[in-house]
């Protein structure tokens, strides 16, 4: 079988598996899940050609959901199969990002199981958020952009992937404006190592050597105007024609300029008024060493007393604390090694992690760290891949020892993830801490 052939049946499968799985017990909650109180109403609205109430955040994800209600009508699976989609389409993604990264298919499949049982995939394509879809279109952009990081390819190769890797991060800013945080990452990582070729810098590795995380040749062929039409033109025209369906609401109300300046000015604005305290906001501090989840949902079961139905989105501890070791290692690793491998993993997970403590956010949530939290699984792949090679594969048992604890793990919190029936008094055995209550 072609590689091509092997790579398009193996995302068909992950793709098939994760929509199917995430399929199963979708009606639940039967109402409006968490922040499903917003974005359900302006799907919506979307449908019926009226006034958005929702006009903080960009179109797309709503857009999305509309389409959603509209095959499947105004219910649980309505509001809620399209993140499935999305859900599905990012484990795929996830698996494209670990091939790109490592160029081995094992490690990258690796890459895709782990982030399945991270806890947070699983719970955020159950339901109909903004996150679900940007996060989806961010891998997918993000995969394409480290795809670029080889010396080896041919111009033609180059500008087909940072095309893709530019309408990607267009369309995921066009889901929520935390999109712009990874499209300036990767602009800035362009420039960093721009300047360096710029003034002939050479390292003892850097000739010849593809697998360091800088190279004279990186990018060759690629022209000033290539990259301001595949970071600047691009993005903006995906982000943009998500905007035109609102020449058709309210009666041609808003026109190009609205769309334009007007629209983007408003939603600034909106987003800097949400200042009302919640009772499950967090600090970014907090997301990494897993002190603060949020519940989505904790409904009484219709019918049984005694009984709830529970959503929380609670990080797998077992990858997100062991995650943060394998930070830590793989950063430890490029100082000393310099791998291509290990800048990138952690210079993502950093950089979608990290910006928070900058970004001008007075209430945040623990959802926001479901891109960093997915970034976590390239760290650790990286980690079994060089401790593979310094012991020539003696101990390659461990990788699947570990992921086999991230699984258990999986299905010990299911019952607080799908939202089953589950007695009262027995959610206290999931609560570990306090501070997850």
């Amino acid at each position: 079988m072609s590689s091509r052939r092997r790579l398009l049946l193996v995302c068909g499968l992950l793709y098939l598996f994760g929509q199917l799985f995430f399929l199963i017990n979708i009606q639940f909650p039967r109402g409006l899940d968490f922040d499903e109180f917003h974005y359900v109403p302006s799907a919506k609205q979307f449908l019926q050609l009226r006034e958005n109430q929702n006009y903080e955040h960009p179109p797309l994800a709503k857009e999305l959901m509309a389409v959603s209600i509209a095959i499947w009508g105004d219910r649980p699976i309505g509001w809620r199969f399209m993140s499935t989609v999305f859900g599905a389409l990012t484990l795929v993604g996830m698996y494209l990002w670990g091939l790109a990264l490592f160029r081995d298919e094992k490690t990258a499949l690796w890459v895709a199981l782990l982030s399945l049982a991270n806890h947070l995939l699983y719970v955020q394509s159950r339901i109909g958020m903004l996150d679900t879809f940007m996060t989806a279109f961010l891998v997918f952009g993000l995969a394409a952009f480290t795809a670029t990081w080889d010396p080896k390819l041919a111009p033609a190769q180059l500008r087909r992937l940072l095309l893709v890797s530019g309408a990607m991060l267009g369309l995921a800013t066009a889901c929520k404006w935390f999109g712009i945080i990874p499209w300036a990452f990767c602009v800035g990582l362009v420039a960093v190592i721009r300047v360096l070729q710029a003034w002939g810098t050479r390292f003892e590795r850097s000739v010849g050597a593809s697998d360091d995380w800088f190279h004279p040749d990186l990018w060759r062929g690629i022209r000033l105007q290539d990259w301001v039409i595949a970071f600047l033109l691009v993005p903006l025209a995906a982000y943009y024609v998500t905007f035109l369906p609102f020449l058709f609401v309210a009666g041609g109300k808003y026109g190009i300029t609205d769309i334009l300046w007007d629209m983007q000015y408003r939603m600034w604005d909106g987003q800097s008024r949400v200042v009302s305290s919640h009772p499950y906001m967090s600090s970014w501090t907090a997301w990494a060493p897993l002190k603060r989840p949020i519940w989505y949902a904790y409904d009484k079961e219709v019918g049984a007393p005694g009984f709830v139905r529970g959503v929380v989105l609670l990080g797998n501890p077992w990858v997100m604390w062991t995650g943060l070791l394998a930070v830590f290692a793989t950063f430890w690793s490029w100082i000393k090694e310099r791998r291509r491998e290990a800048f990138l993993a952690v210079a993502f997970y950093l950089g979608l992690y990290l910006c928070w403590a900058v970004i001008p956010r007075k209430v945040s949530f623990y959802y926001y760290y479901y891109p960093a939290g997915l970034a976590l699984s390239l760290c650790a792949a990286y980690c079994f891949r060089r401790f593979d090679e310094l012991t020539s594969g003696g101990y390659r048992w461990a990788r699947w020892a570990y992921i086999s604890v991230a699984l258990l793990l999986f299905a010990y919190f299911y019952p607080i993830l799908a939202a089953l029936k589950v007695p009262t008094a027995a959610f206290g055995q999931w609560m570990w801490f306090r501070s997850w209550i």
